[in-house]
């Protein structure tokens, strides 16, 4: 390997979160094996970044969300049921199948698996640090984002979270479960969703494995949403000035978000603010900004930060401030 190719791949592997054992395998896939030509610098490079998704999928960030996701889900559906879907797609040896979704009004958590069509176990990489709970599976699904704007054809606002691959609770079957949410303020009567990548490192054969293919699904969007929506109509004044007008708190299966409008600019001329969900049992959960207009819609911590799912009878107020740091304003909520 030259210099260059290994400073690039350091570079990338930098505060990664993965045994150096699997650095190790991720670095001889690809630099190639025992009898391979050597690849245009170029084509490495891509490859490189293609491998190292899984170091970044490594991260903490994400490992935790898997959890989150899982612990959430397994509380929902003790008492709940999805809306099936039934839907899969196979190609080169993979099927990526849509098993079932929970839809609310905005958002929707659909819950799938990856299979070997062989039949084998999908005996993938089992990693645990020491700030999570449970190992965490190392496979990456990635979207085809382009192709699924372009299908999709609006410029409703929204956005997404995963997919993530949950931790897999049996190795010797063939298969492993994701979780992905996405969020529209307004659903087409069709959605199509696009998987372009699977990617993870097989502890049989000791090395990792990417498959590039076509897994296109498209499913209507007529769900009966099984949301609350707890209304809060109420305008604050902030500090700085600014006047926001808060509508609605929606209580999802796996998440709790918030919207509402600017009514008037503060100091800053910006449309900013921090929120804050308090609940009952004495957790609080910080507010993530998806807007960047006057309208705007704030999303919880993701899958309630493993919490299980929330409903009315649990939020006690919302707290909100100009930034982080701030005391905030109260606001008790009737649940």
């Amino acid at each position: 390997m030259d210099d260059k190719l290994k400073q690039a791949i350091d570079r990338r592997m930098a505060g990664a979160t993965l045994p150096q054992a699997s650095k190790t395998r991720i670095l001889q896939t690809v630099t190639g094996g025992k009898g391979r030509s050597r690849m245009k610098t170029k084509r490495m490079m891509i490859l490189v970044a293609a491998a190292v998704i899984l170091l970044i999928t490594g991260c903490v960030g994400v490992a935790v969300y898997r959890d989150w996701a899982r612990q959430s889900m397994d509380d929902w559906e003790q008492d709940h049921s999805g809306t099936p879907l039934n839907l899969s797609q196979s190609y080169d040896g993979y099927t990526i199948a849509l098993d079932e979704m929970y839809g609310s009004t905005r958002t929707v958590y659909i819950k799938g698996t990856v299979s070997r069509d062989d039949g084998k176990p999908l005996r993938t990489e089992q990693v645990t640090e020491e700030t999570e709970s449970i190992p965490r599976t190392q496979m990456d699904l990635v979207m085809d984002d382009k192709a699924m704007v372009d299908v999709n054809e609006n410029s409703i606002r929204g956005g997404t979270n995963g997919p993530y691959v949950l931790p897999d609770t049996d190795q010797n079957d063939n298969k492993v479960e994701f979780v992905y949410q996405m969020y529209l303020e307004e659903w087409p009567e069709t959605y199509t969703i696009i998987f372009q990548r699977i990617s993870y490192v097989d502890t049989d054969l000791d090395r990792m494995q990417l498959f590039y293919g076509n897994w296109t699904f498209t499913f209507p969007t007529d769900w009966e949403p099984v949301d609350e929506i707890l209304p809060i109509d109420q305008q604050v004044t902030l500090p700085d000035g600014a006047v926001v007008q808060l509508e609605n708190l929606y209580l999802a299966p796996l998440g709790v978000s918030l919207d509402g409008q600017f009514l008037q600019y503060g100091q800053n001329n910006s449309y900013a603010f921090f929120a804050q969900l308090q609940l009952k049992n004495g957790e609080m959960l910080r507010g993530t900004d998806r807007g960047g207009t006057e309208d705007f819609e704030i999303q919880f911590e993701a899958f309630n930060r493993g919490l299980g799912h929330i409903g009315a009878d649990d939020v006690q107020a919302l707290i909100i401030s100009n930034t982080a740091g701030d005391e905030g304003i109260t606001i008790p909520l009737a649940g």
